[in-house]
């Protein structure tokens, strides 16, 4: 059994691929394996698996699209003691998987373990909490848990571990995120314990509003997807702070002549409000 799953869903990407697969290999101190979950309609990744599998333990299962359904593909297929599910953009810091290990080995209580984001620059570029280090909490779960910065416990999660598949990229919904938000809110629910640590570090590109770095439809669906889960975990009070935080960030963006942030702000808190008042 080995340490790691490493479950990589993926569609339409090859050379942030061969990225990340550096990054995992250059922590060799560590077991684990790399399940990579193939939406892709042709035999694209025929090329980069087979110069990396050679040097990395990498399982390859197909799946129709969406982002939660391949990540309950490749949980099926898995078989290390701790779970973690890298986008196939991102890449790992040094030693990033030992430094999880460990956490787990002194914290035998914790289920969940969700590190920090960086952009290319070393600006956080997912989850900006205002602590470095907390314990996961109805307050701070959508500023602390995001599914490719996350670690999961399996030996500690009875009740079944999957995605809700009507959330996410891919999902055919209106909702195109919120589906690592939900799973952590039932993990807790359960009566499951996680932690935020921002000194370890996955690496991302930022796609944020306030970068400017992404679409206006994209902002909306992202919004929607947080409504969502705000409404399904009957986390009401949420909403008007989520709404009213976006409509914020959008003066402010105003204030300084950024017309585009502010746009992608506003349209954020616009699918914020649409997804929580979305029929069931």
């Amino acid at each position: 059994m080995p340490k790691f799953s490493l479950i990589i869903a993926t569609c339409g990407r090859t050379d942030e691929l061969h990225r990340l697969f550096a990054s995992i290999n250059s922590d060799r101190c560590i077991d684990y394996e790399c399940i990579v979950v193939d939406q892709n309609p042709d035999e694209r990744l025929q090329p980069v698996l087979a110069q990396w599998q050679a040097r990395l333990p990498i399982k390859r299962v197909s799946s129709s699209p969406g982002l939660s359904h391949a990540r309950n593909v490749g949980i099926l297929h898995a078989t290390g003691e701790i779970l973690a599910f890298p986008d196939d953009d991102c890449w790992y810091s040094p030693k990033l998987l030992q430094n999880v290990a460990a956490f787990f080995e002194q914290n035998d209580d914790y289920a969940m373990l969700s590190v920090g984001v960086r952009d290319e620059c070393g600006v956080s570029s997912g989850n900006r909490w205002i602590r470095d280090a907390c314990n996961l909490a109805t307050a701070n779960l959508f500023r602390t848990s995001v599914g490719f910065a996350l670690f999961l416990r399996r030996d500690l999660i009875t009740d079944g571990l999957r995605f809700d598949e009507s959330l996410g990229v891919g999902s055919g919904t209106a909702f195109a995120s919120g589906e690592d938000t939900d799973l952590v809110f039932r993990l807790l629910e359960a009566g499951l314990r996680g932690r935020f640590n921002r000194a370890l570090t996955v690496y991302h590109a930022r796609h944020d509003m306030l970068s400017g770095q992404t679409t206006e439809d994209r902002a909306f669906s992202y919004g929607c997807g947080m409504g969502r889960v705000i409404r399904k975990r009957a986390k009401l009070p949420l909403m008007p702070a989520f709404v009213g935080f976006d409509f914020l960030r959008t003066l402010y963006s105003l204030s300084r002549g950024k017309i585009g942030p502010a746009m992608l702000c506003a349209a954020h808190g616009r699918g914020v409000f649409a997804g929580y008042q979305a029929p069931d």
